[in-house]
């Protein structure tokens, strides 16, 4: 029989309330609502400060700091210790030491009950003590510690102490050398001991509580049973500080570790990479994948982000040109436009062509030819007015001039330096960018109308003319004559018709000139097939049997014309422009990477960590002594093969030897990305990457395309919300002057709606290449999943799914880019655009100002280099995201998962700031009232910024809408709890409808760009909270709010993308949502079923419209599903981003009753089913069905009460019973199920008949005794206590309590339940009356019971 303890204090007898909760039910609680109708009485609001909780709860802890060195004391003397001072003894005089210091410290302390108010007072509390004397504690401990060491070490330098020759002191030496760099930790264990001695000494521990509370059992599990013996209590209490002090010293290093971690990749991150240790080098590569550089050196990393930022800006001229061009061409056939004209396409063809063969005439470093300028002129006059196409004309040509010119820039960038090189015969030397104006249009490459048109798809309009496949026809018949194989007509149109469906599916951006396999049809050919590449080629051999193919001339002009060549200006200034950036950049690249490689070189000494003394040698042996003895190193050669492909710059690499970490970094995707692209991994992989690329990652991108870049909403709150990083940043504390011309400057530069003014476009380049725009971090990972889904290259679902939703957009412009597609996506980068201009220009003009008044001299090019990278650092900027986080897009998971990312690094840049900014240049430290830095008041400003974007302004807007609309708090808190599930954790805004008082809320995280920041300290705090009410140790709610946090933190990059949570709905999920929202049932008839999933998949690939709609049916008056009725105000208020969700209590509890039904099946199961469930077939003991049933009902009773909370929650915001009961029963479940909960009544669950059959079946069939028969007596025990459970109280029972005993061989004690136990009833005869039955039963049990029931129940359990 399980022996149950007597005394144990949490079977307290209910209270009278308590009592008349359970006789009343349902009439008792809900007493307070006699007239149905009427709603319950705001709470009297007295709620205290954020700020004022945390100011008292740092004096409560101060306070408590001598209070726990008092009490410790007087819980000595209590014990006795006393009277080793001549005190007397406790027992002589009638008084408790502990007691009266207590009572004098309650009086002295005011701020204790202020602080335990709000969650943030109790942390700042418990910090207060933890932080300050456990600080203390280890210092003073490590001094001592400190001492003694000197004396071993002197010890050790005579050699009195050890051998210092030994082998394994050395290897142990390297190891603790390993940990004390790791942890700074030559005090590791002694700041354990020392804190936790200090921490022992002075918390107050049963508030705060220990892990052994947490999980309720363990051996530091704290006794909070008050005894009336003052020795036996203060024994108690210092058992209690034993416990809490033996956590402390077990937990610190841990803690003190992972601070010690992240301190040493903030401070040695350089070092790590190469470090001889594999627990410093493991760290590091960790580290590396959320980093921008990655696994390569800074230098390098900015040099390459340098490198992308220039190339944006040369593309971003050559749009602007073509603009141009477009626009005055334009004018000049302006029919062109307007009406269809045959004539006039062919005019403007050829007018096209002259332009293109004026911008590359002659010799680039020279102004355009004369004569051909006139030609030029003549033709604009000629269509147009004079005096007008005189001004278009030479518009026209200022362009032209401006690209040449740029042309011209780019070329000496290329030739310049030891990177320039052009292929000429030996000895012969010439300038570079004198002969490119004759081959740059050759290395440009020509491009064709079949390539132009072929994401049309499967129904591509390039149609070859008539004539081009006459002519084309016509040469393969003349080719099979010659060779005596003569074919017909219609032979040889099939011939050509084969090669137009070859070159259809090529990729341009691969491909420039079209190759494709034709009939062979000489009769002595060994191949019935031939390759051809119809330019003239030259071959080379290469090793492996390859051959390098390099095209010279244009080519067959045949084909040419049956390709459709485009000789259009527009084509060879934007392609020209980015293949001349492509190779003038990279050299400039190499350039800075090598410069970076010579200064580390040249700055090297003996002490020089490893890593930091050069990235490029010249013999393996040279790198080894560069960057370590661990260090994997490679030649270069391989790595950047492709920078040098269009063999017009010098490999200055090659031949060097470095890290495979550095090496790595210079190829442009991860081997990852490459087999998700079908790139590698041989035919499995390509098939592999077919299916995910079409089945998965295509509608991922579909879908994230049409809810950011199509969503008008979106783009509202994407502009309003980024907002906030200006106020984070600290730049709204500026003159209105300087903030209104920045504005202005910003509103004048971001590029949307057409080209700017000249002025604008050259300044909107400058802030391409100093990082600060186009660097949108939802932009970067969208075009990044476009590329990983090669989107544009005849893929099924590219051609199904984004093709479509993009073309459906608007008209095509030249170059193939659709119109309104091309505005709504500029419009998302303008509108992250504009407040990285306006921070950069207002930082501009505060910082320039700063350093002017201090003397600081500082160039122009040098503030704004460190202005731009301030902006880098604190605004969320796509360039700088890490590799994993960038690689991660092409999971099924997550959506813009950078973003988040991006916020957590700027949170971090934005502090890393400040403190650059206070901190003193001369002594380094950060002391804001000696710090002489200039920038002294910007870090001040900024520190106030994040502030009030973080907590003032987001508290601020959800009190003061309390305080306007007169919602309580206690209607706030149970309005949380019927919100949409992704808003519990949010920042909430309630308002009340003045009409009807029906609360309404507004997700302000939503608005919130620094929510992915706050949200886990959010989390932490409302559990705390939580605990606060529920009267529960400080560390449960902390916990719990920690794990919640982690979640919250995670759930950005874990949680299902939008495409795959419909997936997950219909197919993992039955047809439910994740939120429980019902799609169909099992009865839905299967056509219905599968139309209403087709839906739901499409729903999520559709712009989201649904804030049109639903003010539009507002407008009109027309309800929306069900009897709702849509308001004006609420839904306009939604197309901005503050839409008014009503709060609806009644909706909210028919999801709630649908998990009460799913968790009670699920507690029963935890008794019968799974891995450790009773019935699972494996041989059980009667300890382990005893285990198991506390587990099912302790689940059980959890889910009951939430339940009941959610009730409670409920009749807070005006439900009362009548509307329960209907709720109740349109949901299937008894009117005595709601009483149940309202009485506070538990039913707990007990095995039913066919439970106890399986039971026999399972120990007939495994020929052993049957385990439930054992237990039977302690599961009816258990029973009797669960039914005096109150769901308005907490879970009180003990497991221990009813667990059998065990014999010295680990055997159950437990006798089977049917022998009853004879010295019990022996011992319940013999016992004088008063106590005759305390034997056997609970306390509960013995106050509640009468003597009669009190005998029943013993004999149930074979006790008498």
């Amino acid at each position: 029989m399980a022996t149950l303890s007597l005394d144990d204090p949490r079977f307290k007898p209910l209270t009278e309330e308590e009592k008349k909760k359970q006789s009343n039910k349902l009439d008792v609680d809900t007493s307070l609502y006699k007239d149905k109708n009427k709603k319950p009485e705001a709470e009297e609001d007295n709620e205290i400060s954020g700020l004022t909780a945390t100011t008292a709860g740092v004096l409560s802890g101060l306070i408590k700091i001598p209070e726990g060195f008092a009490s410790v004391t007087a819980e000595l003397f209590d014990l006795g210790g006393g009277k080793l001072l001549g005190i007397p003894d406790i027992s002589e005089k009638d008084i408790s030491y502990a007691v009266e210091v207590e009572k004098f410290f309650d009086k002295l302390n005011p701020f204790e009950e202020l602080a335990e108010e709000r969650a943030v007072g109790k942390l700042s509390e418990a910090f207060t003590q933890i932080a300050s004397f456990g600080t203390l504690g280890a210092k003073a401990t490590v001094k001592g510690v400190e001492s003694l060491a000197k004396k071993l070490i002197n010890a050790k330098k005579s050699n009195k102490l050890i051998n210092p020759k030994s082998k394994n002191l050395k290897k142990g030496t390297d190891k603790a050398e390993s940990l004390n760099k790791l942890t700074g930790a030559k005090r590791y264990g002694v700041i354990a001991l020392g804190g936790a001695a200090g921490e022992t000494l002075v918390v107050d521990n049963e508030k705060i509580g220990t892990f052994g509370d947490l999980f309720e059992r363990g051996p530091t599990q704290l006794d909070r049973d008050v005894v009336d013996d003052p020795s036996e209590d203060a024994g108690r209490k210092l058992l209690n500080r034993l416990k809490f002090g033996t956590e402390s010293a077990l937990i610190a290093p841990f803690v003190y570790g992972t601070g010690q971690s992240i301190k040493f990749l903030a401070t040695r991150g350089k070092e790590g990479a190469y470090s001889r240790f594999k627990l410093e080098r493991g760290l590091d590569k960790l580290a590396s994948a959320f980093r921008f550089r990655g696994t390569k050196p800074e230098e390098i990393a900015k040099a390459k982000q340098i490198q992308q930022s220039r190339k944006m800006r040369d593309t971003n001229f050559s749009e602007e040109m073509v603009s141009r061009i477009d626009t005055e061409v334009d004018k000049v056939f302006p029919e062109f436009r307007k009406f269809f004209n045959a004539s006039s396409v062919v005019e403007r063809k050829q007018f096209l062509k002259k332009l293109d063969n004026l911008l590359f005439e002659g010799d680039l470093t020279k102004p355009l030819d004369k004569n051909l300028q006139k030609q030029i002129l003549q033709t604009v006059v000629k269509r147009m007015e004079p005096k007008e196409g005189a001004i278009t004309g030479n518009k026209i040509l200022d362009i032209l001039t401006k690209t040449r010119k740029e042309f011209n820039d780019l070329l000496e960038i290329t030739a310049a330096g030891p990177g320039g090189k052009i292929d000429l015969p030996v000895g012969v030397t010439k300038d570079l960018r004198k002969i490119m104006g004759n081959r740059v249009k050759n290395y440009i490459g020509n491009t064709f109308e079949i390539f132009e048109n072929s994401e049309a798809g499967f129904f591509s309009k390039f149609k070859p003319t008539q004539d081009s496949i006459k002519s084309t026809k016509e040469l393969f018949k003349r080719y099979a004559a010659k060779n005596k194989n003569p074919i017909t007509d219609l032979e040889a149109e099939g011939m050509v018709n084969d090669i137009i469906k070859q070159v259809r599916k090529m990729d341009p951006s691969k491909d420039t000139l079209p190759t494709f396999a034709y009939q062979n049809l000489s009769k002595a050919a060994d191949d019935a097939y031939g390759l051809k590449t119809f330019s003239q080629t030259l071959s080379k051999d290469l090793p492996g049997g390859k051959k390098e193919i390099k095209v010279i001339g244009k080519g067959s002009k045949i084909f040419r014309e049956l390709f459709g060549e485009i000789e259009d200006v527009r084509h060879s200034v934007f392609e020209g422009m980015n293949r001349l950036s492509s190779v003038a950049r990279k050299n400039q690249l190499f350039d800075e990477i090598l410069d970076a490689d010579q200064i580390a070189k040249d700055a090297t000494k003996t002490d020089t960590p490893f890593g930091q003394r050069g990235f490029f040698h010249d013999s393996p042996l040279s790198a080894k002594r560069a960057f370590g003895p661990e260090a994997d190193v490679v030649k270069m050669d391989e790595y950047v093969k492709d920078y040098f492909k269009e063999g017009v710059l010098v490999n200055r690499l090659s031949g060097t030897y470095t890290t495979s970490e550095i090496a790595e970094g210079f190829t442009n995707v991860s081997k990852m990305q490459d087999f998700m692209r079908g790139e590698s991994g041989g035919a499995l992989g390509k098939t592999f990457s077919w299916a995910w690329r079409n089945l998965v990652l295509t509608p991922k991108a579909g879908a994230q395309y049409a809810k950011t870049i199509l969503s008008v909403p979106t783009h509202i709150r994407n502009f309003l919300s980024s907002g906030a990083f200006s106020l984070g940043n600290g730049v709204v504390f500026t003159s209105p002057r300087v903030f209104a011309k920045a504005a202005k400057e910003a509103f004048g530069t971001v590029q949307v709606g057409g080209v700017r003014t000249p002025i604008s476009q050259e300044k909107y380049r400058k802030y391409l290449e100093l990082g600060i725009v186009n660097t949108n971090v939802r932009i970067g990972d969208l075009r990044n999943l476009m590329k990983d889904v090669r989107f544009g290259e005849g893929n099924i679902a590219t051609d199904s799914i984004l093709k479509p939703m993009i073309n459906t957009l608007g008209k095509k412009t030249s170059r193939g880019i659709k119109k309104a597609g091309k505005f709504m996506q500029d419009l998302y980068v303008a509108e992250d655009d504009f407040w990285k201009i306006l921070n950069y220009e207002i930082q501009m003009v505060k910082r320039g100002e700063k350093y002017a008044k201090a003397g600081v001299k500082k160039s122009t090019e040098a503030l704004e280099k460190e202005v731009a990278e301030i902006v880098q650092d604190t605004i969320p900027n796509y360039a700088k995201v890490g590799e994993f986080v960038r690689a991660a897009r092409v999971s099924p998971f997550g959506n813009f998962m950078s973003w988040p990312s991006e916020v957590f690094r700027t949170g971090g840049g934005i502090f890393r700031q400040i403190m650059r900014d206070l901190r003193d240049p001369i002594t380094g430290k950060i002391n804001p009232i000696t710090s002489t830095n200039p920038m002294k008041s910007e870090g001040f400003e900024r520190l106030l910024g994040i502030t009030a974007a973080t907590a003032i302004v987001p508290y601020g807007l959800v009190k003061g809408a309390q305080a306007l609309f007169g919602v309580s708090n206690e209607e706030a808190d149970a309005g949380r709890d019927f919100v949409a599930p992704w808003s519990k954790n949010s920042q909430l805004i309630f308002t009340r409808d003045p009409e009807t008082g029906e609360l309404y809320y507004t997700d302000w995280s939503k608005n919130n760009v620094y929510d992915t920041l706050t949200r886990p300290f959010q989390s932490v705090l409302t559990n705390i909270q939580q605990g606060i009410e529920d009267e529960e140790i400080l560390l449960k709610g902390f916990m719990q709010g920690i794990a919640k946090a982690a979640g919250e933190t995670a759930s950005p990059f874990i949680s299902e993308s939008i495409y795959t949570e419909a997936l997950a709905d219909i197919f993992v999920r039955n047809g439910r949502t994740r939120e429980g929202y019902e799609l169909y049932g099992e009865n839905t008839p299967p056509g219905e079923a599968i139309e209403i999933a087709m839906k739901h998949l499409v729903k999520t690939l559709k712009p989201t419209v649904a804030p049109f709609e639903r003010t539009y049916k507002a407008i009109k008056g027309i309800p929306g599903k069900g009897p709702t009725m849509y308001e004006v105000p609420y839904e306009l208020a939604g197309i901005f981003g503050f839409r008014l969700e009503k709060v609806n209590p009644e909706k909210a509890l028919g999801f709630y009753l649908y998990d009460l039904r799913q968790g009670q099946s699920d507690a029963t199961k935890l008794f019968t089913g799974g891995k450790f469930g009773v019935l699972s077939g494996e041989s059980k003991t009667p300890k382990d069905v005893i285990e198991r049933y506390f587990v099912a009902n302790k689940q059980l009773f959890k889910v009951r009460k939430d339940m009941l909370n959610h009730i409670q929650n409920a009749m807070t915001l005006g439900v009362n019973p009548d509307k329960l009961e209907d709720i109740f029963e349109k949901r299937g479940i008894p009117k005595s199920t709601l009483e149940e909960l309202l009485s506070g009544e538990f039913d707990p669950f007990f095995p039913s008949k066919k439970i106890q059959e399986r039971f026999e079946d399972i120990s007939r069939q495994g020929g052993q005794i049957n385990p439930f028969l054992e237990a039977e007596g302690a599961l009816e025990a258990m029973n009797d206590s669960l039914e005096m459970q109150n769901l308005y109280g907490d879970f009180e029972l003990n497991l221990e309590d009813f667990l059998p005993d065990t014999d010295p061989q680990g055997q159950s004690a437990l006798p089977p339940t049917p022998m009853p136990n004879e010295e019990a009833v022996q011992t319940a005869t013999v016992m004088p009356a008063a106590g005759a039955m305390n034997q056997g039963l609970t306390n509960t049990e013995n106050a509640l019971l009468s003597d009669e029931e009190k005998q029943i129940r013993l004999r149930q359990r074979g006790l008498a």
